[in-house]
């Protein structure tokens, strides 16, 4: 199936069949993806004018790695007083699957918008369980500070994003004391922490996940919302409406733990996307499916003129 053929199956079962989003990317999109994964959405993302410097090592494991997106020549950046804001992405997949290949579609659409986009692997499950995975997170942002300057990249304008999985080792790694103290990160230099669909507060022993998390474990110890440091970054976290594999709890009970921190939080629902349609709407020429994308790049614009008022 080519890429024009992708969308339009998805346009046609989508809008003739009044199948829900979900479905209609499972029929047309989800398929290829699953068996090419970067290849179909990260090729109908490309744009001219990119640079993609791949497999960066951030640690010595094959899997901690990362892929940097910018702009060929990095001519935004020179209009940019200290570098292009800087977002930092981590992939889903139950921590038992993915990788940055997976999801240079993200890296293209929000170079695309501005950012100086940095798609991060680790490492994973069964062979690595937590907290090997949020180390891993915490290290790559670490390099992301210590290095992105060379980039072109602003060190002091970081966002942290991620999806599902992603979600949890993205908000973990930032807000958990336990794990973010090994950063030498400053606070300050992360401006905010994305979450799209985390399973930020759940049992992870009733789920096929919980090989991915030691077995003398109790959700209290791991999940992230019982461990929010107080002066942790604001975060913007997501649902989609149609999520039937991560319930909305799991967003309610994250934004009572940072509450319970004092740290900004912000929540939002996107309509009509489910959990995977969410992350595909970040496409740029998927944007028809949901609001994934703008939602993102609204958020973390007010964040950074918020702080040019400070």
């Amino acid at each position: 199936m080519t890429v024009p053929q992708v969308i339009a199956k998805s346009r046609q079962f989508y809008g003739s069949k009044k199948m829900s989003i979900f479905g209609a990317v499972s029929v047309a999109v989800a398929g290829v993806v699953t068996s090419l994964p970067s290849r179909v959405l990260t090729a109908i993302s490309s744009i001219c004018g990119l640079t993609v410097i791949k497999d960066i090592h951030y640690g010595i494991n094959p899997r901690q790695v990362l892929d940097i997106y910018q702009p060929a020549v990095n001519r935004s950046a020179s209009h940019q007083v200290g570098g292009l804001p800087v977002v930092v992405f981590i992939h889903g997949g139950s921590w038992q699957h993915g990788d940055k290949e997976s999801y240079g579609f993200v890296g293209h659409s929000l170079t695309q918008a501005g950012y100086l986009s940095v798609v991060i692997s680790y490492r994973l499950a069964p062979k690595n369980i937590y907290p090997d995975y949020i180390h891993d997170s915490v290290s790559a942002i670490s390099w992301v500070y210590q290095h992105i300057a060379q980039y072109g990249g602003n060190p002091d304008q970081i966002f942290v994003m991620g999806h599902s999985a992603g979600a949890f080792n993205a908000v973990t790694a930032v807000d958990d004391e336990r794990f973010w103290k090994d950063s030498l990160v400053p606070s300050t230099a992360i401006k905010g922490v994305i979450g799209l669909a985390g399973p930020y507060s759940y049992d992870f022993r009733e789920y096929d996940s919980k090989i991915a998390f030691p077995t003398d474990l109790k959700p209290e110890d791991i999940m992230p919302d019982s461990h929010v440091r107080s002066d942790a970054p604001p975060h913007y976290l997501l649902t989609a409406e149609k999520d039937t594999l991560v319930g909305i709890k799991n967003l309610l009970k994250m934004k009572r733990g940072l509450e319970r921190a004092n740290v900004p939080v912000e929540t939002a629902v996107i309509p009509k996307v489910g959990h995977i349609t969410m992350i595909v709407a970040m496409a740029s020429p998927m944007v028809w499916m949901g609001h994934t994308r703008q939602m993102v790049l609204d958020y973390m614009a007010r964040r950074l003129k918020e702080g040019e008022a400070t």
